[in-house]
């Protein structure tokens, strides 16, 4: 349980966790930075960025983390659609008004419609470079970078927790694949950022 103060609920936790007011955010980033350093998330259900990938894998749901985003002067911008590469990178389906979005597949740009049942889509995961011109990193590499732009040791600072514990939450949440849960109340969601944390 990560609360500032010590609840009824802390007491039955294995763990308790009083990180600081308002630093639940920070929390979350340090726990990301360990589980991709530490190779504990689920790269096979991240890189299925559509439908069909998803079924592909059994799946029931896809993600957005192989999609590219565009990096523009002032930092992300829009994910990356197919009608905003040069006409060469293209694919020969392209319409109009295409509004698929794109991955490197393997390397290479690939269209991407979220809700194709038909055609699966495996994203590479962690990118950053230049397709035709326009800078662009992946979803996932963003995540990435926002959880490296602290240390750990510095992130457990913010939240006036020892970095052990960090670890040993992330560790312990990723030791369950898919039946780990976040359950959110009180303080992590009702404040002004509790939407985003």
């Amino acid at each position: 349980v990560v609360d500032p103060r010590h609840s009824k609920t802390a007491a039955k936790a294995w763990k308790w966790i009083p990180a600081a007011p308002g630093a639940e955010g920070a929390l979350a980033l340090a726990m990301i930075q360990w589980i991709i350093e530490n190779q504990r998330y689920d790269a096979r259900y991240l890189a299925a960025a559509n439908k069909a990938a998803a079924a592909e894998i059994g799946e029931s749901t896809w993600s957005n983390a192989a999609w590219l985003v565009r990096i523009e002067e002032d930092g992300p911008g829009a994910f990356l659609r197919v009608r905003d590469l040069p006409p060469e990178l293209q694919p020969d389906d392209v319409a109009e008004k295409d509004d698929r979005f794109v991955v490197l597949q393997e390397g290479k740009p690939t269209a991407v419609a979220p809700a194709d049942a038909e055609a699966p889509v495996h994203g590479d995961l962690f990118v950053d470079t230049t397709i035709g011109g326009i800078r662009v990193k992946s979803a996932m590499q963003l995540l990435f970078e926002s959880a490296n732009e602290h240390t750990l040791e510095e992130w457990a600072q913010i939240c006036d927790v020892r970095m052990q514990d960090i670890v040993e939450l992330a560790r312990e949440f990723t030791s369950h694949g898919k039946k780990a849960a976040a359950d959110i109340h009180r303080g992590v969601s009702q404040h002004t950022n509790g939407y985003y944390n």
